[in-house]
């Protein structure tokens, strides 16, 4: 048995779950979200994929069109968001893959850079229990924009992965980790097995370079 954590978006779904759901509140009639907002998601990404994304700006402004809402509000938008948009997004490979290590007896743990309130339900949509996500700030049962603890975001997913395999008392011997994004590079260099999925330019370059396994779920 070992510990399989998987990347969520761009691996295991076609797509950004949080660019996705962003587009999805932009379309609702009854939340309003910034003019700019679609655009300004936009030129996040890029400054992700640049690898240059202030991940705590960008997190406030994308949770600020959920700030006002109850909890019960949050859950139902985002349950029908899975139900519409996720659904189209998720990979019968990336399905089969997530079985083959269940089916091997491995701790299947997703862990993403998105904010755990949609890599929880979107987890549990996907079969896996455990997932790690950016822990947001909740103030009197509401989304208040803020970060707490260390995201899962570059160097902080090796800490969070570390910090989940040490509560469960589980070994990082024999690991895997599937990500496509050249920010996972921490991560893929902790674990025993880095496998690149469908990798951007740079991960692809430096799996090649380091002759790691690269695969595609498309």
């Amino acid at each position: 048995m070992a510990l399989a954590f998987f990347d969520l978006d761009n691996t295991l779904v076609a797509g950004d779950t949080a660019q996705a759901f962003s587009e999805y509140i932009t379309a609702q009639d009854n939340l309003p979200t910034p003019d700019d907002f679609l655009a300004q998601n936009l030129a996040y990404m890029e400054e992700y994929d640049a690898g240059t994304l202030d991940l705590a700006t960008y997190m406030h402004y994308t949770l600020s069109p959920l700030c006002h809402l109850t909890p019960d509000q949050v859950e139902t938008l985002i349950q029908a968001f899975i139900k519409d948009v996720i659904i189209t997004m998720a990979l019968p490979k990336a399905r089969l893959l997530l079985q083959k290590h269940h089916d091997a007896g491995d701790q299947v743990i997703i862990i993403s850079a998105t904010g755990i309130h949609l890599v929880a339900p979107i987890a549990r949509y996907l079969g896996v229990e455990h997932a790690l996500g950016v822990d947001i700030d909740i103030r009197d049962g509401k989304i208040t924009g803020e970060l707490i603890g260390t995201p899962t975001f570059r160097e902080g997913k090796v800490t969070r992965a570390l910090a989940w395999a040490e509560r469960y008392g589980e070994s990082m011997s024999g690991s895997y980790f599937y990500s496509d994004s050249h920010n996972d590079l921490p991560l893929l260099e902790e674990v025993s097995h880095p496998i690149a999925v469908d990798p951007d330019p740079i991960l692809a370059n430096i799996a090649k370079q380091r002759h790691w396994k690269t695969l595609s779920l498309r």
